[in-house]
């Protein structure tokens, strides 16, 4: 079959199919998971380094990337997202207090070719393609959706400028903010679709399930940075309680059973930056003073609401890149909700 029946041929095979009677009715949003469901590795029970500056590292932020350590998490795993969301902040937030974890940084510049005239960091495609596939909210939106992607923009160009010259800085454009689902291909368990109509499958089954999730309403818990290096808008659900997304993650499990066992869990994330290189060295009192701006931007942008409206599925073709679109990914924009209208 035609390689190109994977891009751009393959939106009018799915296209077609989505016209199609559904295979299985979508069944109603169920309680929150009462079965264990793997953690992504998002964060880490902060652990004091032999110096006691650097500790363990947490989330990667854009989708959860690969650690060797494959520690089981501080907050059980079979815990309702709900329930294991907050403490799962506080675990992000504290991770940094001692510094950047060196090595999360090495690992994640292994991803980029930077530029060393410029320092311009640029991703590197996967060595799987189309392996990487997943469904996330779009921050975006008429109903707050809008306003709350631009000032988390503000809020990651501030904190940018708070960081030392020098430093090499990976900003997600603000058009690719999004909050990841569910992955059905991840990047340390690629799974690459065996052939258009597969894919074409998948998008079909996605689009209901989506369909008949209701749209998210979500509330700014607050901003940090992790010990990782990424700068993470962290979201809940507005006071407290089950989000949409927590039903809508069960049922991509029961939809998709094969699907990586790496996926999200407990939190609702937006990754605005990532450092790949701190270089001069920053700690002690010049650290204290960046997480103070990412304490200040946190209270700007802390209790902002939107309801989202719209879901991706993304063919992410280069690392880190996901829902941007000028870096290759293909995107196919869901409705909330439209199935229970």
């Amino acid at each position: 079959m035609p390689s190109d029946l994977l891009g751009v041929r393959v939106e009018e095979e799915r296209d077609a199919l989505l016209k199609s009677p559904p295979r299985r009715r979508l069944a109603p949003e169920p309680e929150a998971p009462s079965v264990p469901v793997a953690s992504d590795d998002t964060r880490r029970t902060p652990s004091p380094s032999k110096d006691g500056a650097a500790p363990s590292a947490p989330p990667s932020g854009e989708e959860p990337r690969a650690s060797r350590d494959d520690r089981t998490p501080h907050v059980a795993a079979q815990t309702p997202d709900h329930v294991g969301r907050a403490r799962a902040y506080d675990e992000l937030e504290a991770s940094a207090s001692g510094g950047l974890d060196p090595a999360s940084l090495r690992d994640a510049a292994s991803k980029y070719s930077i530029d060393e005239q410029t320092l311009v960091p640029a991703p590197l495609p996967y060595d799987v393609p189309n392996g990487v596939r997943l469904l996330c909210t779009a921050i975006e939106g008429p109903d707050g959706g809008d306003d709350l992607r631009d000032a988390l923009a503000r809020a990651c160009e501030r904190f940018i400028d708070a960081l030392p010259t020098g430093w090499i800085v990976h900003r997600n454009p603000p058009t690719s903010y999004h909050s990841t689902v569910f992955h059905t291909g991840h990047p340390t368990d690629p799974r690459p679709p065996k052939d258009a109509y597969d894919l074409a499958f998948e998008v079909r089954e996605a689009t209901q399930l989506v369909g008949g999730t209701r749209p998210v309403p979500v509330e700014v818990d607050r901003v940090v940075i992790a010990s990782s290096g990424v700068l993470l808008a962290l979201l809940t659900h507005p006071g407290g309680g089950e989000s949409p997304v927590d039903g809508l993650r069960a049922r991509c499990r029961q939809r998709w059973p094969g699907a990586p066992r790496r996926q999200a869990t407990h939190v609702m994330h937006v990754s605005l930056c990532r450092v790949l290189r701190a270089e001069p060295q920053c700690d002690g009192a010049r650290w204290g003073r960046v997480l103070a701006v990412a304490r200040e931007v946190s209270a700007e942008v802390a209790g902002m609401r939107a309801t989202l409206g719209t879901a991706w599925h993304v063919q992410e073709k280069t690392q880190m890149t996901c829902g941007d679109e000028e870096a290759g990914c293909v995107v196919k924009r869901l409705r909330l909700g439209k199935d229970l209208e």
